[in-house]
């Protein structure tokens, strides 16, 4: 092949060379490596931002940034006196729905009483009932024989039914008093269940109170602080800036990221060694062994094409200078050793 230049045709040499490998397959094989460098940073094992869950002015702030605060610790305290006067109010609901318990159990007593005050004059009215039949009796017979006259019958006979009509209301005054035994035993029931309610809500609005005291979820280092007294805070302000952060740092996380090609390579239980970081003492894990890969990720990310590696790393406390070994946020270099 020529092409013109100079008014001459000067030769091109093209070399091209084709391998045919008919039905095999070829593999290439990345290079063997023994260890592989990485950036390594260092992150606090748990972090939280801790924000108001009641609306309230900030009262008090008890502690501030570099603190050391237990779990449980109180951090910062609101003030919100209408949940304090809640918690008032359902006190007295309590209060009052025992006494009204108590009053129904007395309704109870006194319901059973005339309950059996009714049954005692019907037991009264039955025997004086069995008099009167047997007077009747008595004096039908006399009448038959001549003995007395009639009109002794008829008044028997109307003692009688004197007796009928009183035991007819003695038998509505049982019915009647065993209703209202009923009926009191079912605002006893009502005032149970009322007593139930009012310590159901007590118990809610003395939670809700409690949340005016904002606590450390666990053990750690105060590490920000946006708030000041007299600040009105609300749970409104999700998406604001926290009142307070709250980092665990006895033990670090140091997050690694591993090139998709180098991945595969490393595993849990892979020896690390640091260097770049200005700290007295050698890194340690948290049970006092060398540095190992602690967990992996297991999948690439989809923008970066890199694999989350993470070791544990023990964080010493100096009680002297109170300061610690690593500083959140640290940054140096990793070897892994990957083995072959």
């Amino acid at each position: 092949m020529s092409s013109p230049m100079n008014g001459r045709f000067t030769p091109y040499v093209i070399l091209a060379a084709t391998v045919l490998l008919a039905g095999s397959t070829v593999q290439v094989a990345a290079q063997d490596k023994s260890e592989i460098s990485l950036p390594i940073t260092l992150q606090a094992d748990q972090r939280t931002e801790l924000r108001a869950r009641v609306e309230g002015y900030v009262e008090t702030i008890h502690v501030d940034i570099g603190d050391r605060v237990i779990e449980g610790q109180v951090l910062v305290t609101l003030d919100a006196p209408e949940l304090e006067a809640d918690v008032r109010r359902r006190q007295q609901m309590v209060k009052q729905a025992q006494a009204n318990l108590g009053v129904a159990r007395g309704a109870v007593a006194t319901a059973e009483a005339k309950l059996k005050q009714a049954e005692s004059a019907r037991q009264e009215q039955k025997a004086l009932k069995q008099l009167r039949v047997t007077e009747r009796e008595r004096y039908s017979r006399l009448v038959g024989g001549g003995a007395v006259q009639g009109s002794k019958l008829e008044e028997a006979e109307f003692a009688v039914m004197a007796v009928d009509a009183a035991v007819a209301k003695i038998e509505a005054d049982v019915a009647a008093a065993k209703a209202n035994v009923s009926a009191a035993k079912n605002e006893v029931e009502f005032a149970a269940s009322g007593i139930e309610v009012a310590e159901a809500e007590l118990t809610h609005a003395q939670t809700q109170d409690a949340l005016r005291e904002i606590r450390a979820p666990f053990a750690g280092l105060v590490t920000g602080r946006t708030v000041d007294p007299g600040r009105l805070v609300s749970p409104g302000n999700m998406m604001g800036s926290p009142l307070m952060v709250i980092e665990k740092i006895d033990v670090l996380r140091g997050v690694m990221t591993v090139p998709a090609e180098e991945a595969a390579l490393v595993g849990v239980g892979n020896t690390v060694q640091l260097s770049g970081f200005k700290v007295a003492g050698e890194p340690k894990s948290p049970d006092g062994g060398s540095l190992k890969v602690s967990r992996i990720s297991q999948s690439l990310d989809m923008k970066t094409r890199t694999m989350r590696v993470e070791i544990d790393l023990q964080n010493g406390y100096n009680e002297t200078d109170g300061r610690y070994q690593f500083l959140i946020g640290q940054y140096g270099s990793a070897t892994v050793s990957v083995g072959k």
